[in-house]
């Protein structure tokens, strides 16, 4: 039952051990706010949120920082194209980014969003530290790491040094070798700035992370997430930072990625313009449901996004929201067999704590949630069943349902029937009266047509969603 992880940096799943006991110090690569996050960024932040929630209930104190770049050229391109500051652009789509983060149940469960800008002091202070140890560069102003400096550079991503080329987006024929990447960039005219030794200018994207976990972790912590598209060059560049400065290696222990989410076979960004925003998905299902898509798939494969796949998993959340008023419409006080039904809350517990203990493998918890579902519904179809068992059964599907962010909207979910529905029922039941046994037939399939399914019992009818 001991916890394994795919650690990134091995290859290989691992005990997790974290530095300190119980403790859990845990960052993962937040959003570029010069727009909208699109579903795309929801899976690595739902499927990061669920590692969080197991991690938590398990025993393990996590403190949980997601950063958020609030300077980058992106967001300047952005703001000069829109006309006004690129402090006005990052704020307001920070303020939108944390309303999606609060709809998707993940805001709650992150500790500390740091902020680029606010770390820049620290920015500064660990390039003076790179280019006193002699592994970054000053040139007319800007600053460069020298990843000739640094042997382990390829040890993440495991590539080849001379096939780095093919990656780099950053030409300057200044620098010594074409793989250098920014640590500093000069300011340029109607850019954002600030003072430092080599001039004013603004940090590069991969020393904002270092700088601020150093600051708020100390050189050395336990995990660090993202999406695996970020394996080379930001992860990459960020451990050779942190561990050329600080001298302590390694910089993090366990590495962890998600795998993307495509469109037709295509990553889904920005910048093929084939993205569904956070917003435009939460207006059109429920937030469990995209909650339960995203787990329905291990967090490092990808994931194809495909609207029938979004319903089947609605239905999913359907039956399992149907088997809580299934039970709870079936509770009595008759003394009922319940050694065999606490057996199989215990056996589902363990099944489902192994799945999750096994690198955070939902798809297979998910499948012992369900099979407990199936199993507790042909218990109830067959009668009443005892109250002990019975909310002990609510409260172990409520809580593994938890784990994934789900099955919180019970009841709103459950609150009763639509006034149309019960109407129905009335009229059904006076043509059963009146011995018009087709007739009441006809209605009670107009009924499963809108969604219930009733249930002629001799306590009265009995309803569930279909």
């Amino acid at each position: 039952m001991a916890l394994r992880i795919f650690n990134t940096m091995t290859k290989s799943e691992e005990l997790f051990k974290p530095l300190e006991d119980k403790k859990v110090k845990m960052f993962v690569c937040g959003q570029t706010v010069y727009d909208d996050a699109h579903l795309g960024h929801a899976k690595t932040y739902i499927q990061f949120d669920i590692i969080v929630r197991w991690l938590r209930h398990e025993g393990y104190k996590v403190f949980y920082a997601q950063n958020i770049t609030d300077i980058d050229d992106k967001i300047i391109k952005r703001a000069n194209e829109k006309g006004i500051l690129p402090s006005e652009l990052a704020n307001f789509y920070i303020k939108r980014f944390f309303e999606d983060m609060e709809r998707l149940r993940v805001k709650q469960n992150v500790n500390m969003f740091p902020k680029s800008m606010d770390y820049i002091p620290q920015i500064i202070e660990q390039i003076k530290l790179l280019i006193a140890k002699g592994y970054a560069y000053v040139v007319d102003g800007d600053v460069y790491y020298d990843v000739n400096k640094f042997k382990d550079y390829t040890k993440l991503s495991r590539m080849k040094i001379e096939d780095l080329k093919k990656h780099r987006i950053e030409p300057d024929p200044r620098k010594k070798n074409t793989f250098d990447f920014s640590l500093w960039k000069k300011a340029k005219e109607g850019e954002p700035s600030w003072d430092s030794p080599w001039g004013e200018g603004r940090p590069g994207w991969h020393i904002e992370d270092t700088a601020m976990t150093v600051a708020i972790f100390g050189p050395q912590y336990d995990l660090h997430g993202g999406a695996n598209e970020l394996i080379f060059p930001h992860h990459t560049n960020e451990i050779a930072q942190a561990e050329s400065a600080t001298g302590i290696k390694p910089f993090v222990k366990y590495w962890l990625h998600s795998g993307v989410l495509n469109i037709e076979g295509e990553k889904m960004s920005k910048s093929l313009k084939n993205f569904v925003t956070i917003r435009d998905a939460l207006n059109k299902y429920d937030v469990e449901v995209i909650r339960l898509f995203f787990a329905s798939t291990h967090y490092r494969r990808p994931i194809n996004y495909n609207e029938n796949d979004l319903k089947k998993v609605k239905q999913k959340l359907e039956y399992l929201y149907n088997t809580l008023n299934n039970i709870k419409h079936a509770l009595s006080d008759k003394k009922t067999e319940e050694s065999r039904l606490k057996e199989t809350l215990s056996e589902t517990k363990q099944n489902f704590a192994r799945a999750m203990n096994d690198d955070f493998n939902t798809p297979l918890a998910l499948t012992h949630l369900i099979a407990l579902a199936k199993k507790l519904n042909v218990v109830v179809s067959k009668g009443e069943i005892n109250k002990g068992v019975g909310n002990e059964a609510i409260k172990t599907i409520k809580e593994l349902g938890s784990i994934f962010g789900i099955l919180e909207n019970e009841t709103e979910k459950s609150e009763g029937l639509p006034k149309d529905i019960e109407e129905l029922i009335k009229e059904r039941e006076k043509l059963r009266k009146l011995g018009d046994y087709k007739a009441a037939d006809e209605i009670r399939k107009k009924i499963k047509e809108l969604g219930f399914v009733i249930e002629d019992t001799p306590k009265g009818i009995k309803w569930k969603r279909a």
